[in-house]
């Protein structure tokens, strides 16, 4: 399967009301801040580094189509960083100790990966007289931009597209045409960072941000 087909599919989707002479149900921008760390594991070793997570920014344009009375349907075009920090430098196995793995520690450095994120979201809401909380989930898919580390070995390869899987809830208030809201998601990896063995790299985020959505139709 081509991955690069799944977004031109995702944005169809989000658009067919638009081609059939039907406005969208809404659009909007989100902006805030992204806390994302990631799974570094040597399969050769069964062993997962120790890393932390990094901050960066979290921004989105999204429309809303297909909506129903409770179900509709969310095309989000996102900006995010991604990455994470650690103190290793290498990593060692000892064989005359028994196989013992050896953490070689040094000064933290940090990997950030920048990503373009397209997601198709399925967006369920309870529709009360001034709040309006949902849940938000669908697959997704992360164009790498740019990666930058301070580490000595940089990784020479590496998955620029990346399919993932987006959890996010929110709550807004209504202001006429106008709803204000905060949002939090949760995002995974299903394909790794790299596409090698020894070393799979993993990313996960959560996204905390505050938007507006413009409501066109009901």
């Amino acid at each position: 399967m081509n991955l690069y087909i799944y977004p031109i599919w995702m944005l169809l989707i989000a658009f067919t009301p638009v081609v059939q002479g039907q406005a969208p149900a809404s659009f909007g921008l989100k902006a805030g801040v992204s806390v994302a760390n990631q799974s570094w594991k040597f399969t050769n070793l069964d062993f997962t580094l120790d890393t932390e997570p990094v901050t960066g920014v979290a921004a989105a344009f999204f429309v809303e189509a297909f909506k129903g009375e409770h179900f509709s349907f969310q095309l989000d075009l996102a900006y995010l960083d991604k990455g994470s920090k650690t103190t290793t430098e290498s990593i060692t196995v000892n064989h005359a100790d028994d196989d013992r793995i050896e953490v070689n520690e040094g000064d933290e450095f940090t990997s950030k990966f920048t990503y373009i994120s397209v997601s198709t979201l399925a967006r369920y809401r309870f529709d009360l007289e001034h709040l309006v909380p949902y849940f938000l989930l669908g697959p997704r898919l992360d164009f790498l931009l740019n990666y930058e580390t301070e580490s000595a070995y940089p990784l020479k390869t590496q998955n620029g597209t990346i399919l993932g899987l987006t959890l996010g809830t929110g709550l807004e208030y209504r202001l006429n045409q106008f709803h204000l809201f905060a949002e939090i998601q949760y995002q995974s990896d299903l394909i790794p960072v790299t596409n090698k063995d020894p070393l799979l790299i993993n990313n996960n985020i959560l996204s905390f941000t505050i938007g507006f959505r413009r409501i066109v139709s009901f």
